[in-house]
């Protein structure tokens, strides 16, 4: 007699789990050096865990070398966060590059219904020119990035390539031209709807490079994409024309640089580039001074990076601000006054301050909040890499499928809430007070959840949507509030005696 198989009554199927990706590890601190390696098969960057390996690929004498021993020298410092140290020097003979000008956010392009499309823009030195692109095909990514390339704009010398999705598209507007005399400079459209704002580039300005030495901006965008790190300090002072486009490149990216000067002009005028920085609101570029010498300053930006970047998002209580903080190894600004000091709060720039009294005096870093506080820009960009990588293992780590349910919504929300809880637990957000307008959902919930648990996450009904986004696929919005811990800087006593 044949023996049939249990299946007919049993089946089973063994399912692995699905990997997801690992969250954004903001502790790699990238420096990028003009120094050549010893090693002439060094590639394009190298990794490091301590200096002593630095020293062996660059020298002992070289600035390289210098920097990496501060970064390491700080107590907690990258490694502490789970990062390591980045080096990547520059290229000796890049090729020549184009004036590029980078979206700060991406953009849905589904919005941009109007007809009357213009860009005002200045080409390769040239006088500003109203240029007409009209209506946009909205059909899909390569029809929208067609039709903004209208023949107006071609003929102007200019170029758009969008990357990403029409719901959410990355912006690159580059000159057609490449070398020193490659360079773009927008300004507000008086025809029509202006373009550049709707794209997020308006008033920005680009230039190209000959062939040669690399330019900074050149080398993060090259390695943008094949390896990963966060912060970036650089290992000699740049022009203030570099240094400006270097910074609104780094507003782009999800990445702060720390740069460090040792001229108070940077600072004290309307001029500064330092002063500049700050009016343009380029918050992911921290700027600090150190009179001494240039070499300290740069030993500043080194030693406040491997200080700063060394948070793990993981822990309880890690989160920390840098004000009246050590740095380990770096001498006091001895030529710091207090007017440059007020001066520095004003126009965001970070000090090295000997404080104290007849009794004795300590050296501690002195921040300003004037482009934001440090520890507010790295953990909200923590906190946005966090959420971009739950919503993706959400979605990625299931062997079904989220149902376009309230249900399936729930599971999404769930992961960001995860997110959330987290950072309450490090210290970023914690209960309190809702003090904005603003709110989402019912009020009430809004306001309470700010105030038991320190956030709150919505998400527009299903029901709501169109049956045109439906068909996409798309999730409604979502929306997260959540409220800051802050950080106690300083502080107004009022004393009464009584005999």
């Amino acid at each position: 007699m044949a023996t049939l198989s249990l299946a007919n009554v049993i089946t089973v199927t063994l399912l692995s789990a699905l990997s997801g990706i690992a969250n954004a590890n903001t502790s790699i601190l990238a420096l990028i050096t003009h120094e050549v390696p010893v090693d002439s098969g060094y590639g394009d960057y190298g990794i490091y865990y301590d200096s002593a390996s630095v020293s062996t690929d660059f020298g002992s004498n070289s600035v390289t070398y210098e920097l990496a021993e501060m970064i390491f020298s700080q107590s907690p410092n990258i490694l502490s966060g789970g990062g390591y140290l980045v080096i990547i020097p520059l290229k000796q003979s890049a090729a020549a590059t184009a004036a590029t000008i980078l979206g700060n956010s991406a953009v849905d392009l589904t919005k941009l219904t109007a007809t009357d499309y213009h860009i005002k823009a200045a080409v390769d030195g040239g006088s500003a020119t109203e240029i007409t692109i009209g209506e946009l095909d909205l059909t899909n990514l390569a029809t929208a990035e067609s039709s903004l390339n209208a023949y107006a704009l071609e003929t102007a010398g200019l170029a758009f390539s969008l990357t990403g999705e029409l719901g959410a598209a990355s912006i690159t507007l580059s000159s057609l031209t490449t070398g020193a005399s490659s360079a773009i400079t927008l300004s507000d459209s008086a025809s029509g709807t202006d373009i550049a704002k709707k794209l997020g580039i308006s008033e920005k300005t680009a230039t190209g490079a000959a062939a040669g030495v690399e330019r900074v901006k050149d080398a993060i965008l090259r390695t943008y994409g094949s390896i990963d790190y966060f912060g970036i300090i650089l290992s000699e002072k740049q022009t203030d024309t570099n240094l400006l486009e270097i910074a609104a490149t780094m507003q782009t990216l999800d990445k702060m640089l720390v740069v460090g000067s040792n001229l108070s002009a940077d600072f004290t005028s309307d001029t500064g580039v330092f002063t500049k920085i700050t009016s343009k609101s380029y918050t992911h570029t921290r700027c600090l001074y150190h009179s001494v010498s240039a070499d300290d300053a740069l030993q500043f930006a080194a030693g406040y990076s491997g200080r700063g970047f060394c948070i793990n998002f993981d822990g309880t209580n890690t989160v920390h601000t840098m004000h009246l903080k050590d740095i380990t190894g770096l001498d006091e600004d001895t030529g710091l006054t207090q007017t440059l000091l007020t001066k520095a709060k004003n126009n965001g720039v970070d000090c090295y301050a000997s404080l104290g009294s007849a009794g004795g005096s300590v050296q501690k870093v002195f921040t300003s909040g004037a482009n934001g506080w440090f520890d507010y820009i790295y953990t909200s960009l923590a906190f946005k890499l966090r959420v971009i990588t739950a919503g993706f293992n959400a979605l990625a780590t299931t062997n079904t499928k989220l149902p376009q349910t309230e249900e399936g919504m729930n599971s999404l929300k769930k992961a960001y809430r995860e997110v959330c809880t987290q950072f309450v637990s490090n210290g970023t957000f914690a209960p309190g007070t809702w003090n904005s307008s603003t709110t989402f959902g019912k009020p009430e919930d809004h306001i309470r959840n700010i105030s038991d648990v320190g956030y709150f996450v919505y998400s527009d009904p299903i029901a709501g949507q169109s049956q045109a986004v439906r068909e996409t696929r798309k999730a409604p919005s979502v929306y997260i509030a959540a409220k800051a811990s802050g950080a106690i800087h300083s502080s107004d006593v009022t004393v009464y005696i009584e005999q």
